[in-house]
């Protein structure tokens, strides 16, 4: 049995209300499967469908279609026991937004312990102190209220109350992106000691290739709700072939994703990145291209790099 396993999944918005029939597809047949003990780094522009995968791993949302299973049991349920809730936390990209800004440090590390019922009364309070110092947050602080803090000390808090719960996975849905490039490489360091001290698996979503190179282990890369590459050796990532994935490698390297390329083509069949595509060939109209495997442990969609 698989940690986490996708068979097929997708994700479809009804827009415009009830008057109209417009459908919006976020995901679009999406399987794959994790390991325990895992980072899997799931990497895609805004609008790639990173984020609502994200949510359905969760539980928070259910999928259109297919087959969403954690620990062997479907991910989403309308009546979810508490347990399984507990099991899967999520740290999110604005800190500050996940936080009632009337609550103290303490408050927003306790709640979880109180809801899952982790600890006694009398054990609360050292427990919040032990998280809070695990993360970096002295325990003199935690009566300090959360606007008091700043962007990257309030993640860290988030990152506490989190691990509160006591969960097997973490859904870190941008954790770094909100913060400034010195603050990111230290939530970094301290998500991949936690990992270790913790025996965590994580679930990293970001649109950065950078972030995702340092602390994952296997990389999905989304296009449009599909997933158009796929590695399970991270460092290969200067291998990879599909020409999104290497636009993204580009953009990382010289934070300039270039000219952007039209090709002025109906991309509602065949392949999802034609109209964007310097490889592009009539036959990607033709024929949606399936996610193959081109080496070991690499598996790409595309026509043209085959």
């Amino acid at each position: 049995m698989e940690f986490l396993e996708l068979n097929d999944v997708s994700k479809i918005y009804e827009a415009g209300g009830k008057f109209s029939s417009k459908k919006i597809k976020a995901v679009s047949g999406v399987s794959f499967s994790m390991k325990k003990g895992e980072c899997l780094g799931i990497v895609g522009q805004s609008g790639s469908g990173k984020s609502t995968l994200g949510r359905m791993i969760m539980g928070l949302e259910p999928p259109s279609t297919g087959q969403l299973l954690f620990q062997g049991e479907p991910a989403y349920k309308k009546k979810m026991k508490p347990e399984r809730r507990r099991k899967s936390q999520m740290v999110y990209q604005n800190s500050y937004e996940a936080t009632n800004p009337k609550f103290s440090a303490y408050q927003v590390v306790e709640e979880p312990l109180r809801y899952f019922g982790l600890r006694e009364k009398k054990d609360i309070k050292p427990r919040v102190y032990e998280l809070l110092e695990n993360v970096g947050i002295p325990a003199s602080e935690a009566g300090k209220k959360v606007m008091g803090f700043s962007g990257g000390q309030l993640q860290r808090i988030c990152i506490a109350r989190a691990l509160a719960a006591e969960p097997e996975l973490l859904v870190l849905d941008e954790p770094t992106s909100s913060l400034d490039v010195s603050v990111q490489a230290q939530i970094l360091n301290l998500l991949k000691d936690l990992k270790e001290a913790f025996d965590l698996s994580y679930l990293l979503v970001s649109h950065n290739l950078e972030v995702i190179y340092y602390l994952a282990d296997r990389l999905i890369i989304m296009y449009k709700g599909v997933v158009v590459e796929e590695l399970d050796d991270i460092t290969k990532m200067p291998e990879v072939m599909h020409p999104y994935s290497v636009r993204l490698l580009n953009a990382a390297r010289y934070m300039d994703m270039g000219k952007r390329i039209k090709n002025n083509v109906n991309t509602e069949q065949g392949c999802i990145y034609a109209d964007n595509c310097p490889h592009f060939n009539p036959h990607c109209l033709e024929e949606t291209p399936a996610l193959k495997e081109v080496q070991p442990g690499h598996r790409v969609a595309c026509f043209c790099n085959i």
